[in-house]
């Protein structure tokens, strides 16, 4: 049986780079056995800890989240924030936007995208995607597009009435997010996806009037390869503070990384055949 891990063994250096090739990284996997990535984020109570370099992944350790609580009272999620924060990527079979987003500003990269899979190759094909991100090679934008602009709005009844009877626009799709507590419509031309839509959110709890700067919520753009593609831009230094993460509700996958002026910018990876839904399931 391992051996329980002592909280400064979390705090050892990075794992080094090994000659000619990306530096090893570090990387948390919510397994149960050992063998899938199986394990929701919220529902994981052990991790296992691998370096993972050219030579592929080697078992570093495995860490209890019961064993890391300060305190009974501690939430669980801020036990595992603190547990992997050595690691550079955590793989997990299901995750929400709010812990992945709480992971990220911390440095970890959180992913279901390789749920399901066995961990020994989802890790060499991770390292293997990450080694090739890291060469100066363009990116091919020629299937992008932009897919629509998010404004949050105060009324959203009022709003659709606006942009229809004045503008002409059609509602495309409409729904209610009782979880998470805001309501969801988008709009545009020409009945259906093909082009530019507006999506507009009306957040439950919010009171008072949005200030015009604070409404601006993101622009979406539809993109080909996205895991690739954000492989390129962590290896560039963007900021992601949602990497790749397939959705709950469609087969959409969804990422959120910043401009230099700290603007948001969705990317979706439609099904293939792309079939025009924007919908997607965010924190708003």
């Amino acid at each position: 049986m391992l051996d329980t891990i002592l909280d400064e063994k979390i705090e050892a250096p990075a794992p080094q780079a090994t000659s000619g090739a990306l530096p090893a990284l570090r990387v948390a996997v919510a397994t149960r056995d050992g063998q899938r990535i199986d394990l929701h984020f919220g529902h994981a109570d052990v991790f296992t800890v691998f370096d993972v370099d050219a030579d592929g992944p080697h078992h570093v350790e495995t860490r209890q989240v019961a064993d890391h609580a300060q305190s009974e009272e501690e939430d669980k999620r801020d036990t595992i924030y603190r547990m992997i924060a050595d690691c550079a990527i955590l793989l997990v079979g299901k995750i929400g936007a709010t812990p992945q987003e709480a992971l990220s500003a911390r440095g970890v990269e959180a992913t279901n995208r390789y749920a399901g899979r066995n961990v020994d190759e989802a890790l060499r094909e991770l390292y293997a995607a990450k080694a090739e991100a890291a060469q100066p090679t363009p990116v091919d934008a020629s299937e992008f597009r932009l897919l629509h602009a998010m404004l949050r709005v105060a009324d959203l009844d009022r709003s659709i009435d606006f942009y229809t009877r004045y503008l002409g626009m059609q509602v495309l799709e409409r729904r209610e997010h009782k979880k998470n507590m805001f309501s969801q419509a988008y709009l545009g031309y020409g009945g259906g996806y093909s082009g530019m839509t507006i999506e507009l959110v009306a957040n439950w709890m919010q009171d008072e009037p949005y200030v015009v700067g604070d409404a601006f919520g993101h622009i979406a753009i539809g993109v080909e390869n996205i895991t690739r593609l954000c492989d390129r831009l962590a290896a560039s230094g963007v900021p992601m503070p949602r990497p790749p993460r397939s959705q709950r509700h469609g087969e959409n996958i969804v990422a959120f990384v910043e401009d230099p002026d700290g603007y948001r910018i969705e990317l979706v990876q439609a099904p293939e055949p792309r079939e025009a839904t924007a919908l997607e399931e965010h924190e708003s």
